[in-house]
């Protein structure tokens, strides 16, 4: 296999657990500004079992932990020998996100499932993991790590917009910054898993129901939104602070329960989204729910821009492969004045096959 300097495999698993998703991406480097090509791409889902144990992680023993680790990588591995064989890719690395289980900054900790040093030994690709811990160490919140790579791919925009497990916001003009707004995908898809859906399709369950005012103001009056930026958050935040809320009303039915949850996150938004005449381009698994879409819109004032299929569905996996290529070239890929942390980091550990 012919392989391709600047031309990676970027493989993403977002805090939902939904599947991986594989991006084969090259990157040109022309008169100091990057553009980048998107070769083929795939989503293979999760396997009902290991969904089922990255659910659970937090609670496992070590042991488990480890397997699970290994379990997670060698998952990823075989997904990207398959992708490789059918797209014919002449990618010459893997970044890979892993999947975060532990993420708290505050005590100097973020790890990542899906270990970079087994990814390269059965898929014979240099490997780059582990892309968050650098930034923590330096007192910085670790997350979220792509408003650098779009700052650099997507300049055309003034801010993009990820509405993935949480929903995070980059503001690309100088200087560069972001932070996560608020909770996402992972509470919607936990509230259709109640009606043996896996999520919401097209926001239609979240329409047929009615918000609860009381529920939707003690959503709205957590602390974490009173919060100024740099700031992030995992599945522990989510776990531990905000399902005990939703937990109190569950008397009433999951509809109006989806309904509210899509308004609280809409409306956290709108609150960021706050400048008229700014363009966001907004990526990630929200976009194909239209009802929160259109209340998105409706607490926005900013221009919301839908793109194309491949970069709704894929551009995280585009940043991180980009992350990786960062990496290579040993070019800071970590901003702090997105992140908070002392000072720039040239991040991500890597491992040769």
């Amino acid at each position: 296999m012919i392989q391709t300097p600047f031309r990676g495999i970027g493989l993403m698993c977002g805090t939902s657990h939904d599947g991986i998703d594989i991006c084969d991406v090259s990157f040109e480097l022309s008169n100091s500004t990057w553009s980048f090509d998107v070769h083929a791409s795939d989503s293979i889902p999760l396997s009902g079992p290991l969904k089922e144990k990255l659910s659970r992680a937090t609670e496992m023993t070590a042991i488990e932990y480890v397997i699970l680790d290994k379990g997670f990588a060698t998952f990823s591995a075989e997904a990207v020998v398959n992708f490789i064989k059918k797209s014919t890719s002449k990618a010459s690395f893997i970044a890979s996100h892993g999947v975060t289980i532990f993420h708290q900054p505050e005590r100097g900790i973020s790890t990542q499932l899906g270990s970079g040093a087994i990814i390269a030994a059965l898929t014979g690709l240099q490997t780059i993991s582990d892309f968050r811990i650098q930034d923590v160490t330096k007192g910085g919140q670790g997350a979220p790590l792509v408003p650098y790579a779009d700052s650099m791919l997507f300049s055309n925009y003034d801010a993009t917009l990820n509405l993935g497990g949480f929903a995070n916001i980059s503001r690309l003009k100088n200087p560069v910054t972001g932070f996560d707004i608020g909770v996402c995908n992972l509470l919607l898809n936990h509230l259709s898993m109640r009606l043996n859906c896996t999520f919401d399709e097209g926001g239609e369950l979240a329409k047929s129901g009615q918000v609860n005012k009381q529920l939707l103001n003690q959503l709205n009056d957590l602390p974490f939104f009173k919060q100024s930026g740099p700031k992030s958050l995992g599945k522990e935040w989510f776990d531990q602070v905000l399902l005990p809320v939703i937990e109190n009303f569950n008397s009433i039915r999951t509809q109006d329960l989806l309904a509210t949850g899509s308004e609280h996150i809409a409306f956290q938004i709108g609150k960021i989204l706050n400048i008229e005449k700014e363009i966001c381009l907004v990526s990630g698994g929200g976009v194909h729910n239209a009802h929160l879409i259109e209340r998105i819109k409706h607490f926005s004032k900013s221009d919301i821009i839908i793109p194309s299929a491949s970069i709704i569905n894929f551009k995280e996996a585009i940043c991180f492969a980009f992350l990786g290529n960062l990496r290579l070239l040993q070019s800071d890929n970590i901003s702090r004045s997105t992140t908070g942390a002392n000072q720039n980091s040239c991040a991500g550990a890597v491992y040769l096959p």
